[in-house]
């Protein structure tokens, strides 16, 4: 598409956005712009008449009433143009707050709607999002907010340009061309402003990685006990100094440039007074209200016009920012559906390859199984032996690179919701809702919230019932790190909500456990494995761990190495293979004679 059409279109994309976000109160406010933009011209028409009739009074004392109420007429002008401004203020924080609100949800649907395979990718996505919270958001807000302002600004102009037009045109042509190089100046600095915020945005998101590790609840045991405050805080002067250099080396040519553009309007300005004082000494009839008209009238077209024209120019040149935007807000969605949950499950993989976005490695690499409903597995291997990648594809967060990954014969990515609908899963890396403890549980089934007992059985089953017995609201309390009481809990504590949410979900075939005892004591996991039957009953089950007790409770076990299932079957039968599983059990029986 050409780049003026592309323009074009996204140009309308914000004039709408910006129609629908203002609330009814704004659109009075912005209708009544359009006589409200005759404010500047009548005020400088009224301030002729009122210096006019100030001159004759003192030739004429009976023309006292006429001046007072010809100064009554300005004052009220002035009255009416403060109070719409202060209107138009406070419409515009509200619809500027709103067009940030706006944004901020739109970039929140992006993340929650994408392929999951954008989330992860350190490329492109990866920094248009970022470019777009630090940068493009805010440029939006700020143009969308300017584009419903140009039309009243532009019969501001033209009325303006009248009255001095009657005056002497050379004033107005002075005036005018002489906030070009204002109006160039700032298209040209912020096309500069835009290719160094995208040229050095990954420098910029170093120093602010670096800022957050000095300053994250994360990250700051390691950093106190290492002592590793002078050497990060010397990295972040480093990288901040670049930054900060190319940064004020950009913004010293804007102030040297804006300086001489402010210095050629000033000084035409002074020229247009003279050139009216000597149209007034040429044509004493003329009278002083004309050198106040134009003192008015001048001071309000230069600020008019370069306005007009900077924005123009900024509602244009933030296009590129819009873009980025708008291109985020048309990133492809993940396809969902209503679609039941499956009665049974059977899972196959056949002949699946995968590699993750921006690498080349095969974390699986022809992987083939078949699971059956009900079958209780274990998935173990070492790290990066593909066990995590495995989980990853049949919740159908990635699609299958070659190969096909399939429940009940149907790829898992052609009906995604219909699979996780069929599922539940605990990652590694659980949520920790900053909300009660009943929707902490009973959010991975919300139809069942208020099934008290239901909760309470499943939580004396994982254990999580101790940490609801100990505190006072029990389901209804408020926890995480916002809880008014201060009730935050340990990751094991955590961890034994997430396997209650997990398993809460009633109509889910399949039960995805990664790692599910990562966190809990040796009282704990044991309470789990021995409580494994009654907690899972009739479900498949995939339990991934590196700990090899949890091959004790299942009847099949499934050994990752390099993307490829190298051995599968029950415990007896890989001990007896005497391969990588038994290599691996015989290493962590020894961690306890």
């Amino acid at each position: 598409m050409d780049k003026r059409k592309t323009n074009i279109r996204y140009y309308f994309r914000a004039v709408a956005l910006s129609v629908k976000i203002k609330s009814p109160v704004s659109l009075i406010v912005g209708i009544l712009g359009f006589g409200a933009a005759f404010f500047p011209m009548l005020i400088s028409l009224r301030l002729q008449a009122f210096t006019d009739n100030v001159q004759t009074l003192y030739n004429q004392p009976g023309s006292l009433n006429k001046t007072i109420i010809s100064f009554t007429i300005l004052a009220m002008l002035y009255i009416a143009q403060t109070v719409f401004r202060l209107a138009e203020k406070f419409v515009e924080a509200q619809d500027t707050a709103r067009i940030k609100r706006y944004i901020k949800e739109k970039i929140i649907d992006v993340f929650s709607t994408v392929p999951y395979k954008y989330i992860e990718s350190k490329g492109e996505f990866r920094e248009k999002v970022d470019f777009v919270k630090q940068y493009g958001w805010e440029k939006t807000a700020g143009s969308v907010s300017l584009i419903f302002n140009q039309a009243a600004g532009i019969i501001s102009f033209i009325s303006i340009t009248a009255i001095l037009w009657a005056v002497s045109p050379w004033i107005v042509l002075a005036l005018i061309v002489t906030c070009a190089p204002a109006v160039v100046l700032s298209n040209l600095q912020k096309d500069e402003t835009y290719r160094y915020r995208t040229k050095w945005m990954k420098e910029g998101r170093l120093t602010l990685f670096l800022a957050a590790t000095l300053q994250q609840h994360f990250s700051m045991k390691e950093v106190r006990f290492f002592g590793l405050h002078p050497f990060l805080m010397d990295k972040w002067r480093a990288y901040s100094k670049v930054w900060m250099d190319k940064k004020k080396k950009v913004t010293r040519k804007h102030v040297a440039y804006n300086g001489a553009a402010d210095l050629l309007r000033n000084g035409v300005y002074l020229i247009v007074l003279i050139i009216t004082a000597w149209e007034i000494y040429q044509s004493p009839s003329k009278g002083l209200g004309s050198f106040m008209l134009v003192l008015s009238a001048a001071g309000q077209l230069q600020n008019i016009t370069t306005s007009l024209l900077i924005n123009a120019v900024s509602i244009f040149s933030d296009i590129k920012y819009m873009e980025d935007f708008f291109s985020l807000l048309d990133t492809d969605v993940e396809k969902t559906s209503e679609d039941a949950p499956y009665s049974d499950v059977s899972i196959e993989f056949d002949d699946v390859c995968f590699s993750y976005p921006d690498t080349d490695f095969l974390a699986l690499n022809n992987l083939s199984v078949k699971i059956k409903q009900g079958e209780k597995i274990a998935v173990v291997g070492a790290n990066g032996s593909g066990k995590s990648t495995f989980v990853n594809l049949l919740c159908g967060l990635y699609p299958a690179g070659s190969g096909t990954a399939k429940i009940n014969g149907i790829p898992i990515i052609d009906n995604v919701w219909k699979a996780r609908r069929s599922m539940s899963v605990i990652f590694q890396s659980f949520c920790q809702y900053q909300d009660t403890l009943r929707n902490n549980i009973a959010i991975s089934d919300p139809a069942r919230s208020g099934e008290d007992e239901a909760i309470l059985a499943l939580a004396k089953q994982t254990g999580a019932n101790e940490v609801i017995s100990d505190i006072d609201n029990a389901l209804d309390e408020v926890v995480g790190m916002f809880s008014d009481e201060g009730k935050n809990f340990s990751g094991g504590q955590w961890q034994k909500i997430a396997i209650t949410r997990a398993l809460f979900r009633k109509n889910a075939r399949v039960y995805i456990l990664d790692e599910p005892t990562a966190a809990l004591d040796p009282i704990a996991e044991a309470n789990i494995y021995r409580n494994f039957a009654s907690l899972t009953g009739d479900k498949t089950t995939i339990l991934i761990s590196h700990r090899l007790g949890v091959t004790s409770i299942v009847g099949r076990i499934l050994v990752f190495d390099k993307g490829k299932i190298v051995e599968d079957g029950n415990h007896s039968e890989l001990i007896m293979q005497n391969g990588l599983y038994a290599k691996m059990y015989r290493a962590q029986a020894k961690w306890y004679q």
